[in-house]
């Protein structure tokens, strides 16, 4: 597998354009839900093409052990705030 390093401020700018890519799909009466359910599948599909199948695994746990840690997006939206 090949690493790609990623600064902070680099995977803030990318994780605010997905945000607005879902609020824009959201605005155009895409379901939520269904942007969450392809965004998920995409991103386990290229873990799954990225990874070798012990690091899938593990990433997967990883990404269910996290569970606890996931913000709503009222809670990143207050955090966010702070920031600026």
């Amino acid at each position: 597998m090949s690493t790609v390093n990623t600064s902070d401020e680099e995977l803030m700018g990318l994780e605010a354009s997905y945000l607005m890519l879902t609020h824009k799909l959201v605005d155009e009466n895409f379901s939520p839900m269904a942007c969450a359910a392809v965004m998920t599948k995409l991103a386990m599909m290229m873990y799954k093409s990225s990874l070798s199948a012990e690091d899938y695994n593990l990433m997967v746990d990883t990404i269910s052990d996290s569970r606890d840690l996931v913000r709503t997006f009222s809670e990143f939206q207050s955090s966010a705030g702070r920031l600026n």
